[in-house]
């Protein structure tokens, strides 16, 4: 009714993007988003009254060429938050009556150690976040005066949200780090006050893991000479003989950055006495706008060779060996995982590969296909499918290769990633796999890409985990005779 290909054709909306539309916060317009996996999406709006026509005049004011991630608009004034030469992101304000995004004020300007990754607004202010990938501090700029400073929340992960932002000043923070809970901070820039919330933190009581464990956080040579951030936790009586079981994962898509959260999945393994280790791989967004673009397309091998280099640093490092070492990948990290053990199949003890796009070549024609090809390409064009290829994970499987033990989840109802996807992918292992180690497919018949039902989510982590620490001879998980 509002934005439609049949209807609006004049905007243009390529197959893979879908409408958002919401109102300003003052209602005196309305806001079409044309969204998808690229971020950079074509933005338009309209004024209130448009509301009653027949057909909505869109006015475009974002092009996905501006480079341009997000806006908020208050009154006439656009503020823009941009990679636009800056690939560290900038923020900028032009008006919205007259937009002209290259001309542009710089309201806060890019920062060449850390990356602006996010902004929000509460009735008078800007809130944007200013991260490095393992540290995310939150700033404040007053949207009439433009003055801004920093908020003193508690060092770590700060991401914080308003509770009413057409009405008051008032949001909330949550604060968290590798091995500390989720804090939730309540704060109001005209009073100043940091107030750990009343109402929003939960009543788990956890064990002080920082008295139990260490954090390291170092960057590996990757096989091209570029350094890759690698976050390394670990128990602090752990002997660095190669002996301990390790597990790492990545991600590596989308410009997402795998920023420090705790995680109670992850936690269970620490008490096992497992090392934990994250590669924040290129294809993230940890370093700004150009790792990502590092980890796309034609790059996109950089986001398993980062991750065959970090997990060659655990093994280097004593930290683990590769009869030790488990492997995982979610979602898109199944391009990580998938490739990383058809690369090196003789890196790890154990893959873990979740729901993940292991036969990127066939992804388009699935319904969420068309929506990821801004990031991995499509095959209407030479290159990309040349591209498309060689992340294939599935094609690289050969016959007779010693590969890991896998455990391959899927749901059957899963429209990201088509269930058939890593089913193929774990029948071409069985198959081809000379190792005799044993190749699961662990299919939940009534979950999709992920379920909120804590009871099953549980319960599967519960048995791929133990199938890893069976793998690797934790003393604990061998069958009993």
């Amino acid at each position: 009714v509002l934005a439609s290909r049949e209807d609006y054709s004049e905007l243009n909306a390529l197959t893979e993007q879908f409408p958002s539309i919401y109102f300003t916060d003052d209602y005196k317009n309305i806001v079409l988003r044309l969204s998808s996996v690229k971020s950079e999406s074509p933005i338009f709006v309209a004024p209130f009254s448009e509301l009653k026509n027949k057909k909505i005049n869109w006015k475009q004011i974002v092009k996905p060429s501006d480079d341009i991630t997000d806006v908020f608009i208050s009154g006439d004034k656009l503020f823009l938050l941009t990679h636009k030469d800056a690939p560290n992101y900038k923020i900028t304000l032009t008006s919205l009556s007259n937009p002209v995004p290259d001309k542009a004020t710089t309201v806060v300007a890019e920062n060449k150690d850390k990356v602006i990754i996010s902004i929000h607004n509460s009735k008078n202010y800007l809130y944007y976040s200013l991260g490095d990938g393992i540290v995310r501090d939150k700033y404040q700029v007053n949207i009439n005066t433009l003055a801004g400073k920093k908020i003193d929340f508690p060092t770590g992960v700060n991401s914080s949200l308003s509770l009413n932002q057409r009405e008051n000043d008032n949001i909330f923070c949550n604060n968290v780090n590798w091995l500390t809970p989720l804090t939730t901070y309540e704060y109001n820039p005209e009073k100043g006050d940091i107030v750990k919330s009343k109402y929003l933190n939960s009543e788990t009581k956890y064990p002080d893991y920082s008295t139990l464990y260490n954090v390291k956080e170092v960057e590996v040579k990757s096989h091209d000479g570029v350094m890759v951030p690698l976050s390394v936790i670990y128990p602090k009586n752990i002997k660095m003989d190669g002996s301990n079981p390790a597990y790492i994962t990545g991600y590596g898509g989308y410009g997402f950055s795998y920023e420090p959260r705790f995680s109670t999945r992850l936690s269970v393994l620490l008490e096992q006495g497992v090392v934990l280790a994250i590669a924040h791989v290129r294809g993230g967004g940890e370093k700004g706008e150009n790792w990502h673009k590092d980890g796309m397309k034609a790059k996109k091998p950089n986001t398993w060779k980062d991750f065959i280099a970090c997990s060659e640093y655990l093994i280097s490092q004593k930290y683990t060996s590769s009869s030790k070492l488990i492997g995982n990948g979610v979602s898109m990290g199944g391009v990580l995982i998938g490739r990383a053990i058809t690369e090196r199949p003789d890196l790890y003890a154990v893959a873990i590969a979740e729901v993940g796009m292991t036969n990127a070549l066939r992804s388009e024609i699935t319904p969420n296909g068309p929506n990821q090809i801004p990031e991995i390409g499509t095959l209407k064009n030479e290159e990309d499918t040349k591209n498309l290829i060689e992340m294939d994970a599935q094609s690289k499987v050969k016959e007779g290769v010693k590969y890991p033990a896998v455990i391959i989840r899927t749901g059957m109802n899963d429209s990201r990633v088509e269930p058939w996807e890593p089913g193929k992918f774990a029948a071409i292992l069985q198959k081809d796999s000379a190792s005799k180690k044993p190749v699961l497919l662990y299919v939940n018949y009534e979950n999709g890409h992920f379920t909120s039902d804590f009871d099953v989510i549980f319960k599967e982590y519960a048995d791929i985990y133990s199938f890893a620490l069976w793998q690797v001879g934790h003393p604990k998980f061998q069958p009993v005779k």
